[in-house]
């Protein structure tokens, strides 16, 4: 008896399984992706170009909700709040991790209270200039803001941000000191920057380009140790600055105790959907590259970001405000 228990009991297990499965078909209603910052920024066309790919490939309405605010952590607590049935999606976002070193205290813990599920894409940033301002490489900016200390403003889609530490890692490398404008997302804080009323911003790349091409602002320099494909004749800030390298990327993120089932139905939607043409190249539009990841190859590259961003943020002396 105890032989015939022991060889049966995989295929009960295995039918258990396949009941529970069958029994929660997700997904059957609309989805929701939570977006941590207003409307018609990066990480929101990012999101949107996600959502008109998995809606036919889930089957259900997925749709894109913001919540701006507090450097994300509004939109991260009301996901890590939300049901883990895996119709709340968060955007996270580069900024989601540097928010752990910057605050003393946050309303959750991106590492306990969530489930990684796949990264999508990876942003640049472009150190952009109003028209007007008498600087056409990094090397004048330098020259200008020794000149005029605390005089020039640099936007940022908030306090905490990569846009944020962008500017605070350039003060640090440069020795300069301006003076930090926080925006609720970067798409009003580039508006804000073509009409005057900042002088420099560290954009999303997804958030400069087409403004770049269309002669609105000047395109410095972009902040990673390699040229944006985007921009071919803009050299990287770090041939001025040697050792500046920031950049930002989007990911999908569901609250912790989702069941595995769903992370691995909807990781593998978001791969496949961010890696047809289409998709890939909607996203390269718009200033970003197109990546599609397991939960576990996720995990792991957050393990490396931790420690990243922790040093970034210690070094730099950013606090957000």
């Amino acid at each position: 008896m105890k032989r015939v228990l022991k060889s049966i009991l995989p295929v009960l297990a295995a039918f258990a399984v396949s009941g529970a499965l069958a029994a929660d078909p997700w997904p059957t209603r609309r989805v929701s992706i939570i977006v941590p910052f207003s409307a018609g920024g990066s990480t929101d066309i990012v999101a949107r170009i996600l959502a008109n790919k998995l809606s036919p490939e889930l089957g259900q309405p997925v749709i894109v909700d913001n919540k701006p605010g507090a450097s994300g952590n509004i939109a991260g607590e009301f996901v890590a709040r939300s049901p883990a049935d895996g119709y709340t999606l968060f955007m996270g976002t580069s900024t989601s991790i540097a928010n752990i070193t910057l605050f003393k205290t946050l309303p959750f813990d991106i590492l306990k209270d969530f489930t990684p599920v796949s990264q999508i894409a990876n942003t640049p940033l472009v150190l952009i200039a109003h028209n007007n301002l008498p600087a056409s490489s990094v090397a004048d900016l330098v020259k200008y803001a020794r000149e005029n200390p605390g005089k020039l403003n640099y936007g940022s889609g908030g306090s905490g941000t990569s846009q944020h530490l962008g500017g605070i890692m350039f003060e640090h490398l440069a020795k300069v000191r301006m003076t930090h404008v926080p925006y609720k997302g970067a798409a009003p804080a580039v508006t804000d920057l073509m009409a005057g009323n900042i002088q420099v911003m560290f954009a999303p790349l997804i958030d400069a380009l087409q403004f770049i091409k269309a002669g609105k602002v000047k395109a410095l320099g972009v902040t990673t140790l390699d040229k944006a494909p985007q921009l071919p004749n803009t050299p990287t800030i770090a041939q001025d600055l040697p050792g500046f390298n920031v950049s930002t990327w989007n990911a999908i993120f569901v609250p912790a105790k989702t069941p595995p089932h769903v992370v691995s139905r909807l990781s593998g939607a978001i791969t496949k959907v961010v890696n047809q043409p289409d998709a890939r190249q909607a996203i390269y539009d718009q200033g970003s590259l197109a990546i599609g990841s397991t939960p576990a190859e996720f995990r792991k590259f957050i393990d490396t970001e931790v420690v990243v961003w922790k040093q970034l943020v210690e070094i730099s002396g950013a606090k957000a405000d």
